[in-house]
């Protein structure tokens, strides 16, 4: 076995018991059943939430309690893990979506404080005085290129979606090009699929709207499996043609979800469940892992499906949506 693997034993060991606390569907389940948002919040009360949700005046601050949580996961894991560098590699989305939000507001000239999200590997109150002085130069390298050009071109164009296009693509070219440096098969199939599923997820919204392939081919992440030409090929064909083309692809599910429910509702809701499910299948590999950093990255994926699913059972019981509504949008669960 090794070396590299042995060192993660004893996180292994850590992760194995965390696991357990994981809500399980049953758990899930009685928060869908509940009656009300305050019922599904007392399920949730007994579990390893109850500490934070006793803290809660209202259910409407659920929110709190989910940023805590994702925030002392993140914590933990860095903190077990004998090759740190990794949950931080993990952890740099949620830079990206601080620096998307800080750069949106203030360009846009907005408070979106409530959208940050206190994760990442740069400290929000840093993010922040970087942004609003435009001091680019202690963000990394190809993030800080990438900031530079946005605020170049947002004087030009005023248009606050390239903010999410270059940093997506600039997102995608760190996550990848660094699991391969760090030769972690693990991550660089993670990040792949995620580029992929995004690829897709773009060129299904790009179709409804109606734009070109010009606007296409800036939109999509050039750092999949799935080539660009396959999307600008099929962008004015029938849509039926991608789910035959991806038919025997890792994705056929999620495309065939995505193709019915665009064509039925004009939403990709059901897509985008598939989407995680498929990630979680694939994080599932970890679980048979005595050692190595898969248990780890699978708890983390884990714990964020978790909160995503909290989150939409309370969003659906406050805002009184159907029982059946929430369940079939509950994200497949890793125990």
């Amino acid at each position: 076995m090794p070396v590299s693997e042995t060192i993660y034993a004893y996180a292994v060991g850590r992760i194995r018991v965390l696991e357990t606390r994981l809500l399980d569907k049953s758990k899930l389940e009685r928060m869908v059943e509940a009656s009300t948002a305050d019922e599904a919040l007392k399920v949730l009360a007994e579990t390893d939430y109850a500490n934070m949700v006793a803290e809660l005046d209202s259910v409407h601050d659920f929110e709190d309690i989910l940023q805590e949580e994702i925030q002392r996961t993140y914590l933990l894991v860095r903190k077990i893990n004998p090759e740190a560098h990794f949950t931080d590699l993990i952890s740099l989305k949620y830079d990206f979506h601080n620096l998307k939000v800080l750069l949106k507001a203030k360009y846009l000239e907005e408070n979106a404080d409530t959208l940050l999200i206190p994760v990442g590997t740069i400290p929000i109150d840093k993010l922040r005085s970087i942004v609003s002085e435009e001091n680019f130069q202690e963000l990394p390298g190809a993030l800080r290129a990438s900031v530079e050009q946005i605020a170049e071109e947002f004087i030009v164009s005023g248009d606050p979606q390239m903010i999410d296009l270059y940093l997506d693509r600039t997102l995608y070219a760190m996550l990848i090009g660094t699991a391969r440096k760090l030769r972690s098969a693990i991550l660089e199939g993670l990040f792949i699929r995620e580029a992929d599923l995004t690829n897709i997820k773009t060129f299904l919204r790009v179709k409804r709207i109606g734009f070109d392939k010009e606007f296409l081919q800036k939109a999509l992440l050039p750092y999949g499996r799935l080539p660009a030409d396959l999307f600008l090929d099929l962008l004015d064909e029938p849509l039926e043609l991608l789910e035959d083309r991806l038919s025997m692809s890792d994705y056929a599910a999620a495309v065939s979800e995505g193709v019915r429910e665009w064509q039925d509702k004009g939403s990709i809701t059901h897509f985008e469940k598939q989407a995680d499910d498929l990630l979680t299948a694939y994080l599932q590999q970890g679980k048979l892992r005595p050692f190595g950093l898969e248990p780890l990255i699978g708890y983390l994926y884990a714990k964020e499906v978790e909160i995503k699913n909290i989150r939409m059972i309370l969003v659906g019981k406050i805002n009184g949506l159907p029982t059946e509504l929430i369940r079939e949008r509950l994200r497949d669960v890793y125990v």
